[in-house]
């Protein structure tokens, strides 16, 4: 609940693509237990999607014309998002200027170079704080010569910059952000919004003991490790071994699939290639033996905060929010990053062993988080105030 007493803060958040909807949700009711009156700027909503944000409190006007635009060939859908991009963000600025909110708060940078000059027209208005969700651009997969560009540049126009972990916070330092600038505030943990599958439901599974890789199928989440990883394990272990792969491609499969075919993984390898339903998550997690994040980098991960509430045995790279909140050995294990026989060590472990995990510690609830960020936008308002303030005379 709210105090009547704070007075409130009107903070304008900005999500063009919904990349973290979820997050984006959670952080909301965080902000308005804390009294700060948010408002998002997103695309439009698609169809299927669940409205994670009260739709009261969305202003969806990036890409209105293109975001489905599925009859454009996909380099010129490319070329007219980018565009649209452009006149999103002239919206954005022209929003800021007649509303006046205290802060602006960038949760995401989709195109950095147009984005960092947005922030810096904004800046000479209002403050911009920017959460830094990757410190490491779009954790190293190939990305468009143009969004790469200038990846630091918004980092540095910001007034100030939020990261999740606290090596994401030495990695922006090293690269020469002052220390002052950057603070630490955690990633909250994340729920499913479905009713839970039924005890009859969930044992009509495979007897196998089930690895899960959750989410969008992207390079760095380390696929080709784990295929690497299995095919290394005893032909006896293999039985036993069911490998599930759920989420939307974001990469092209058929290295993959070729390579599975080629070590006769086809039957302990099983890829689902789409977006998973609330209602088909939640069978999954339930049915999972264990969790497997074999990234090759990383910074905060929603997937991770989405599935340790389900207290299931996990297999992680030692990096970013793994290394730092998994508790070895009672979580799980932590493997050096890119080490197939590690990997494979690790899985052989837990399908002969059969470990359950822990109930998880006690996590950074979201009102907590958003009186946190209250206080960063508050102590970001003062100093923006004083820059802007005309020198006193003497």
């Amino acid at each position: 609940m709210t105090d009547p007493y704070v007075k409130p803060i009107e903070s304008l958040l900005v999500d063009p693509s919904l990349f973290t909807a979820p997050y984006d949700a959670a952080l909301t009711a965080g902000l308005v237990a804390a009294g700060v009156e948010s408002t998002w700027a997103t695309r439009p909503q698609r169809q299927n999607d669940r409205q994670e944000i009260p739709v009261e409190r969305v202003d969806a006007f990036f890409y209105r014309r293109v975001d489905e635009a599925l009859s454009l060939p996909r380099k010129l859908r490319a070329v007219a998002k980018g565009l649209s991009h452009i006149a999103g963000l002239c919206v954005l600025v022209a929003r800021v200027i007649a509303r006046k909110p205290d802060v602006v708060h960038f949760q995401w940078t989709v195109v950095p170079p147009v984005d960092g000059i947005a922030i810096a027209l904004i800046r000479l208005f209002r403050p911009v704080v920017l959460t830094v969700h990757d410190t490491v651009a779009f954790n190293g997969e190939r990305i468009s010569w143009f969004q790469n560009l200038g990846f630091d540049w918004p980092i540095r126009q910001a007034d100030r910059l939020i990261v999740h972990t606290r090596t994401g916070r030495q990695t922006l330092i090293d690269r020469g952000v002052p220390a002052d600038k950057v603070a630490v505030i955690p990633h909250g943990p994340l729920r499913l919004h479905v009713t839970p599958p039924t005890p009859e439901a969930i044992a009509d599974r495979d007897p196998r003991w089930t690895f899960v890789l959750f989410g969008e199928i992207k390079p760095y989440k380390g696929l080709d490790l784990l295929v690497e990883a299995l095919a290394a394990l005893p032909a006896a272990t293999r039985l036993k071994t069911r490998l599930v792969v759920a989420g939307r491609p974001r990469m092209d499969m058929a290295p993959i699939e070729a390579r599975i075919a080629e070590l006769d993984l086809g039957s302990v390898i099983e890829i689902r290639a789409r977006r998973q339903s609330e209602e088909e998550m939640a069978l999954l997690f339930a049915q999972a033996d264990c969790f497997v994040f074999p990234y090759h980098q990383i910074d905060a991960s929603g997937v991770y905060f989405l599935t340790k509430a389900f207290s299931k045995w996990m297999i992680a790279s030692r990096v970013g929010i793994f290394a730092e909140d998994m508790r070895e050995e009672i979580d799980g294990r932590l493997i050096p990053v890119g080490d197939v026989a590690a990997l494979a060590e690790a899985l052989g472990h837990a399908i002969e062993a059969r470990p359950s995990g822990a109930l998880p510690q006690a996590s950074d609830s979201w009102t907590a988080i958003g009186h946190q960020t209250r206080a960063l936008y508050e102590s970001t308002m003062q100093s923006h105030a004083r820059r802007l303030s005309p020198p006193a005379r003497t």
